[in-house]
């Protein structure tokens, strides 16, 4: 070993998870290793010259290299190598195999847990070979020099003096055999080596003397302590006068450890069998009729029958289900000209349950002429259930309207359902073999694309997309597919399963509706630029028809109009610049209404700074211009009566801010002179005021004047769906 604990061991195993169990089973036992997993030839003779493994644990079946090839190339290098099989079921052949192949024994794969007490006899048994092997040596070595010595005998030979009970002599080879030196040997008590009692002892030499018996097995302690079993034939000699007891002891350890493993064997075979969730069985044929002789216990755990009641006359056949009885009996035949036979049929359990059994049959020829027939029976119900699921899905799969096809890992078709073949008109024969790319790639989707899809579904995942692809005929279509990857349970990709739905109609669909929409936003876009021009027209008139006037009244009267009809251009034109009709952005109205007001004002546009604080809002038309109405009105009131002192500079503040409760705040603040203590803006009567209140009703909101410092004055309303869209966009910004 490697260490004073710690084991080398060599895997041969090509299911790394296999390895892992065996790993797993022996870290639980306390089993310090490092290992090293190998599933080739010449990989595992690297292996047992780089590792010098102390014990190797080894697949029966591999599909390149096998347990017994494994067993044979370890026995050339060590015969005494400590070798474990792992195999997948229990099989009295494949258990006979390995054993005589000369493994140490075998372990089930479902019963991993037995494999550290494999491990740990394994061990035990090399060194108490490989001690044999090295007495056997010695006891050779020592023949040849002393052959005249007790007749050359190579059996272990004692001379016993039965008065005392001591040794009088020792052949070397019962030094060799006891391990203590030959003046140390000679004299010693019988005692000492026996594991008897005195008195017992003492009776089976008396026993020997008088030839009552002359053959015993012990238990004989050697010099190192450890005891072995031992075989013995004793007898009574003369010499000298005085009777003297011969015996002649043979070491039995190994064939009592044989006949331990035998034991063990059989012991571990019949657990199996009773543990095992296939029943075994044979039965004899006399008289056209089928005596069934034996049955392993597990038939009453998994049919309800104990093994009594299992071999009585008639209880298989009186079981077996009536509308399968005809079947099971004429195929009967065939077991006698092929010596083997399967079939699967319905049996009625001891709860009175009908489950499907597969019975499997094979004659045993002897040498005499007789035979016997060894089977097995194993519930398979839950296999058949699977099956029928598999003929449901099958048939759901032909019957579906979709489209699907099963492919390879390389893309070549294995399946597919009419469905399919509608799809695309080809027939189930041109298809099968082939990959989709030659029969209905269209080219109207360039390599990058295909590219890409593939190196989805390469990876493990899921494509979905939309592909334009050509049927037999050369017309195109569109389809919506998924492709959905299948990998085993290592993650290796074993298929494609494709799913395609033809939406060439709804793609035409589409089409047709994106075609009316071009038409309808080009119609809606040539709608507000004409509305903009009619009020560029009306306000020019207005300029030109303004009164020549003094009076200051006038001048505000046809300005307030003009600004009016300006702000809703301005919205106008704004929906006829937007990419989308349906709303603008509205602090962007709020910037050009002001820009606009300023042109009006231009003495007192010089000594206001006008700061904004916004966020992006969106409005649709019935929002936006009753909204730029009202706000030009407070913007208007802001620059005509806050700043009166025509030398005096000030700032407005523009805000616009959306708050939780759904609603939009416009507001309109100045550090002018504030509003006069009396104003009350309900009853002021003034033309811009009913415009306020009126055009804030229409957005079912309201304005709310304050003057503790200049004014404020804020639009609330509720603003629509997209406010939820608002986000902060503008920080504080200044215009001169």
């Amino acid at each position: 070993m490697g260490t004073a604990s710690t084991l080398r061991i060599v895997f041969v195993e090509d299911v790394p998870t296999d390895t892992e169990l065996a790993r797993r089973a022996l870290g639980k036992a306390g089993i310090d290793f490092v290992s090293v997993r190998v599933a080739t030839r010449a990989a595992f003779l690297e292996a047992l010259t780089g590792a010098d493994p102390d014990i190797v644990i080894s697949d029966y079946v591999m599909p390149s290299f096998d347990g017994i090839s494994a067993l044979k190339l370890a026995r050339e290098r060590d015969p005494f190598l400590p070798f474990i099989v792992l195999t997948g079921s229990l099989n009295e052949d494949t258990a006979v195999a390995c054993i005589k192949a000369g493994a140490n024994d075998y372990v089930i794969k479902e019963r991993m847990t037995r494999l550290p007490f494999a491990v740990k006899e394994a061990l035990a048994l090399r060194e108490f070979r490989r001690g044999a092997a090295e007495s056997d040596r010695r006891f050779r070595e020592s023949e040849e020099r002393y052959r005249s010595i007790f007749v050359n005998s190579t059996a272990v030979m004692l001379i016993i003096d039965p008065e005392y009970s001591v040794i009088l002599d020792a052949n070397n080879a019962a030094v060799a055999f006891y391990g203590w030196p030959r003046e140390e040997l000679i004299g010693k008590p019988v005692s000492e080596i026996n594991t008897l009692s005195p008195e017992l002892l003492g009776e089976r030499m008396r026993d020997a003397l008088r030839l009552k018996k002359n053959h015993f097995q012990f238990r004989h302690r050697l010099a190192n302590g450890t005891v072995t079993d031992v075989e013995t034939h004793s007898g009574p000699i003369s010499l000298g006068g005085k009777t003297y007891l011969f015996s002649i002891i043979h070491d039995i350890s190994e064939r009592i450890a044989a006949e331990g493993e035998r034991d063990a064997l059989t012991t571990r075979l019949a657990h199996y069998l009773a543990t095992s969730p296939t029943i075994t069985y044979s039965f004899g044929i006399a008289g056209g009729r089928a005596i069934w002789r034996w049955v392993s216990e597990n038939v009453e755990r998994i049919l309800g029958y104990s093994p009594a009641e299992a071999l009585e006359p008639d209880w298989w056949f009186s079981h077996v289900h009536p509308e399968d009885r005809k079947e099971v009996i004429r195929i009967l035949p065939e077991l006698v000209r092929e010596d083997v036979l399967t079939r699967e049929y319905r049996f009625a359990t001891k709860d009175r349950r009908s489950i499907w059994l597969r019975d499997e049959l094979r004659i045993m020829r002897n040498e005499d002429g007789s035979a016997e027939v060894v089977g097995t029976l194993t519930d398979v119900s839950r296999n058949r259930k699977a099956e029928e699921e598999l003929v449901l899905k099958s048939a759901a799969l032909d019957a579906a309207a979709n489209a699907v096809i099963i492919t390879d890992r390389e893309g070549c078709i294995l399946w597919l359902n009419p469905a399919f073949e509608r799809l695309t008109g080809y027939a189930r024969a041109e298809v099968l073999g082939r990959n989709p790319r030659e029969l209905v790639k269209s080219g109207m989707q360039d390599e990058k694309f295909y590219r890409a899809m593939w190196e989805t579904i390469t990876a493990g995942m899921v494509w979905n997309g939309k592909i334009i692809n050509r049927r037999k005929s050369g017309q195109t279509y569109a389809e919506d597919m998924t492709i959905t990857p299948v990998s085993d349970k290592d993650g290796r990709i074993l298929n494609y399963v494709a799913i395609k739905n033809d939406v060439t109609e709804r793609e035409l669909g589409r089409q047709r509706l994106e075609a009316l929409n071009r038409g309808k936003d080009a119609l809606l876009r040539e709608v507000h630029h004409r509305v903009n021009n009619n009020m560029q027209v009306i306000i020019s008139l207005l300029r030109l028809s303004s009164p020549d006037s003094d009076d200051q009244s006038v001048k505000d009267t046809w300005g307030g109009i003009g600004r009016r009809i300006q702000s809703m251009a301005l919205i106008h034109a704004q929906f006829y610049e937007s990419d989308d009709l349906a709303n603008i952005e509205f602090s962007i109205s709020l910037r050009r209404i002001v820009d606009g007001i300023r042109v009006e004002h231009p003495e007192t546009a010089s000594r206001i700074t006008v700061a904004y604080e916004t966020v992006e809002t969106f409005l649709d038309l019935e929002k936006a211009i009753p909204a730029g109405l009202v706000f030009a009105e407070l913007v208007s009131n802001a620059f005509v009566h806050a700043f009166p002192d025509g030398s005096k500079t000030g700032n407005i503040l523009i805000t616009q801010r959306a708050v939780d409760t759904g609603m939009l705040e416009i507001g309109v603040r100045d550090d002018g002179i504030g509003m006069p203590r009396d104003f009350d803006p309900p009853s002021c009567g003034s033309l811009g005021m009913i415009l306020i209140e009126g055009f804030s009703k229409q957005l079912r909101g309201e304005v709310v004047f304050s003057g503790e410092q200049g004014t404020t004055a804020i639009l609330r309303f509720p603003a629509g769906s997209r406010d939820a869209e608002s986000a902060p966009t503008d920080r504080l910004t200044r215009e001169e």
